[in-house]
């Protein structure tokens, strides 16, 4: 566990519980603190703007119940213009769309080793 993650505050948004489960995992491995988990972007924007929560990394799944992805995003970084959202999707046709929002993107199934470096390079970014 490394001291520069023990503040870092993540949230991981995917409608899979098994896939929150298995980043909830590697996270804590990799020394994070335990991340909140929402199962749809309008669970976290609601978090975000009615319940004033703020993180400093979403790991967010493109395809979503009510919204996707990248909406979710957007909504977000209006209210939360320093939080990095990590896009996670096995839908590559979205990965041009996702830059071009300043969105970070991995492509899924997504390796711990990938993870790792991408969180790295998105925490280094704040």
């Amino acid at each position: 566990m490394t001291e520069s993650n023990l503040g870092k505050r993540i949230a991981i948004v995917d409608d899979e519980p098994d896939i929150c489960s298995v980043f909830s995992l590697i996270l804590t491995q990799l020394g994070y603190p335990s991340p909140s988990v929402f199962l749809d972007g309008t669970s976290l924007i609601k978090a975000i703007t009615k319940d004033i929560q703020s993180f400093d990394v979403i790991l967010m799944d493109y395809r979503l119940p009510e919204m996707n992805g990248i909406e979710a995003a957007k909504i977000i970084q209006r209210y939360r213009k320093n939080t990095k959202i990590i896009l996670t999707t096995a839908y590559d046709s979205v990965k041009q769309e996702a830059l071009s929002e300043g969105l970070m993107f991995l492509q899924k199934p997504v390796s711990k080793d990938d993870l790792d470096k991408n969180l790295k390079k998105t925490l280094q970014a704040i």
